[in-house]
């Protein structure tokens, strides 16, 4: 596998046949870059997440390609399907090897569209890019809470409290519906993270005009209902329509 930057080959494994969508495996026409982080060791639901972007791969075969909201086809953007990110055993490896990747990718101009993975990889991006970013969240919670479980740090419901430690500027939290009193209590400290839940979603536009340029985009798939999206690792209730969510995503 060629790769534009020799770095971060030690830190990927090769996808196996096949790539997400039959895309190429070859990076140096690339302007995006998959990269699948298969890490859920921070799981407290149910764990499998780490499963996701072998599975994703392997229905993506059966998709169509063309997406009539964009009017574009998938296919035909220059992509390319670089593998996962090598399993690490603690959280701070699995943060620490994704910022790595992405940090490498990005200096090389490579736009990458990273497949966790539990919430915790999206971490591992942010501290790659680190710039003024400001974030988007699809999620149905808030991964604001300080530690959890007790005395930990690093977990998938701490992502957006560490990466408001220096990691971005802002951001907007979209179809959020469950949170902790100390979530709820902290958000209420920070007029720099804004909450979007399903009952307000036509507030999303105005807010997406109130960023910065530089927006990085997370989406948890139990942002949807558990009727649309059932094996997720925290399935909350109480979503808007998935077509709501996607049309969010376009804009």
């Amino acid at each position: 596998m060629r790769l534009a930057v020799e770095g971060y080959v030690s830190l990927l494994v090769e996808p196996r046949l096949p790539t997400f969508i039959g895309l190429p495996r070859d990076a140096s026409a690339a302007k995006a870059a998959i990269v699948g982080a298969p890490y859920d060791s921070s799981s407290t639901c149910r764990p499998g997440s780490r499963y996701a972007p072998r599975r994703i791969r392997e229905v993506s075969q059966d998709m169509e390609t063309y997406d009539p909201l964009l009017g574009a086809d998938a296919s035909e953007t220059p992509t390319a399907d670089l593998g996962d990110v090598r399993e690490a055993l603690s959280p701070a490896n699995a943060v620490n090897s994704v910022a790595k990747v992405v940090r490498e990718l990005s200096a090389a101009g490579k736009v990458v569209l990273l497949i966790g993975g539990d919430h915790l990889v999206t971490l591992g991006a942010l501290l790659g890019l680190r710039g003024k970013l400001s974030l988007v969240v699809f999620d149905a919670h808030l991964d604001f809470r300080d530690e959890y479980p007790q005395g930990e740090k690093l977990s998938h419901a701490t992502v957006l409290r560490r990466a408001r430690e220096g990691l971005v500027e802002e951001a907007v939290v979209v179809g959020a519906r469950a949170l902790s009193k100390e979530e709820a209590a902290a958000l209420r400290q920070d007029e720099r993270v804004r909450v979007i839940y399903p009952w307000n979603l036509d507030r999303f536009r105005d807010e997406l005009s109130t960023l910065g340029r530089n927006i990085y985009v997370s989406v948890d798939v139990d942002v949807l209902d558990p009727s649309a999206a059932p094996g997720v690792g925290c399935p909350e209730p109480g979503a808007s329509r998935s077509t709501s969510s996607r049309s969010c995503c376009s804009r």
